[in-house]
């Protein structure tokens, strides 16, 4: 069910806003001991800077034009994954950066709590030794990732971990994803699926970039998650860099904005954000680079306008290069494409779902998705 900013008071609830007579002017005009004195009238927090405090009371007050705000998602699902890095890196052509670690924290709406935790780290492929600049920064040893699942199966038990709680597209709750930044899913998650050769999936086409948010909701400049927690008076929880640990803190402001009355709505897209142009081209995207994405026929990417070798089966079948390839349905939201090429890429279906519609083999899904890249 959907939640409605009301006032935390221990167990109890109170009126969302309270009515008296006093201006936006008025209260920017407040010194910060007048802000909490007006705060603690009204058991709302007193953490925080000077500007969050005004903007936590003048969201309570001026009763006559505001409304109860009521959020559009029952839950949130905070990412933040950690990927494989060097110091001093090459161009991004010359060097792919791998998801070592996979965590999701939900948050429950109504509660305003953390109400559960997904948590796996990433055997890279590519560049399976991690740099002493990577291990350093996020913590991760080269233990855990050696006896980590890779990507493919991280990726299936997440999905599966969301099945369970119904937070997959066309289950009946409403949730959101967030983030901090628009790199999570526009560049680590893009570039996995795209190297291990999954289908960008369905639920992570848009989400809240939550510094974004932070930095228009309280009329601030956009900072780092320990920036955002000093504003709002709290402490960092763990280390930075450690996408469990960063998550959790994201987790934590977003659980601030809820109480202090900020609607949550997507403010970012499937490579909405992406403005570098050669980024583009060498990182190919579904929507802006279709001609690129995995072929239907070998599950492989071609270059240019070709988008399937089925044009040159002929001269494949006489080289003897030619794959028939085997569809192996793995979800109604996303799918690995499986082949029977014997490479390291071939892995079976992620996950076991009934399909939407038990009168065909393929899901509805699937169906589009060949529509989409089947030239009329």
């Amino acid at each position: 069910m959907a939640s409605f900013a009301q006032v935390d008071s221990g167990n109890s609830w109170n009126s969302p806003f309270t009515v008296l007579n006093m201006s936006e002017q008025e209260i920017n005009q407040f010194p910060r001991r007048t802000l909490v004195i007006e705060l603690e009238k009204r058991n709302l927090s007193t953490s925080g800077d000077t500007h969050i405090l005004k903007k936590r009371l003048k969201q309570n007050v001026d009763c006559s034009t505001k409304e109860v705000i009521q959020q559009s998602y029952e839950f949130l699902a905070i990412i933040d994954f950690e990927a494989t890095c060097m110091e001093n890196p090459p161009p991004p052509q010359h060097y792919v950066q791998e998801i070592i670690e996979f965590p999701i924290v939900l948050i429950d709406v109504t509660q305003r709590r953390i109400i559960d935790t997904f948590h796996s780290y990433c055997r890279p492929i590519i560049h399976p030794i991690l740099s002493d600049y990577c291990k350093k920064l996020t913590r991760i040893t080269q233990e855990q990732v050696n006896s980590a699942p890779v990507f493919a199966e991280v990726f299936a038990n997440a999905e599966k971990w969301l099945n369970g709680r119904e937070l997959l597209p066309f289950q009946k709750r409403k949730y959101l994803f967030v983030t901090d930044s628009p790199s999570d899913f526009n560049k680590y998650l893009r570039m996995q699926c795209n190297i291990t050769n999954i289908v960008y999936p369905m639920w992570a086409h848009r989400w809240v970039n939550i510094k974004t948010t932070f930095s228009k909701f309280y009329s601030t400049r956009s900072g780092r998650i320990r920036n955002m927690l000093e504003q709002l008076g709290l402490r960092l929880e763990g280390h930075l860099h450690s996408g469990l640990d960063d998550a959790i803190n994201i987790a934590r402001i977003v659980i601030e904005l809820i109480k202090d009355g900020c609607l949550l709505t997507p403010n970012e897209f499937y490579h909405s954000s992406i403005e570098n142009h050669r980024e583009r081209e060498w990182l190919p995207t579904m929507e802006a680079q279709s001609s690129r994405m995995v072929c239907l026929n070998c599950s492989r990417s071609h270059s240019g306008t070709q988008r399937t070798c089925l044009r040159h089966e002929n001269q494949h079948r006489r080289n003897g290069t030619c794959i028939e390839r085997k569809r192996n349905p793995v979800s109604r939201y996303s799918f690995i494409s499986h082949d029977q090429s014997g490479t390291p890429l071939n892995t079976q279906s992620l996950l076991d779902f009934p399909r939407l519609n038990a009168a065909t083999s393929v899901p509805d899904v699937e169906r589009h998705h060949n529509r989409r890249f089947t030239k009329k």
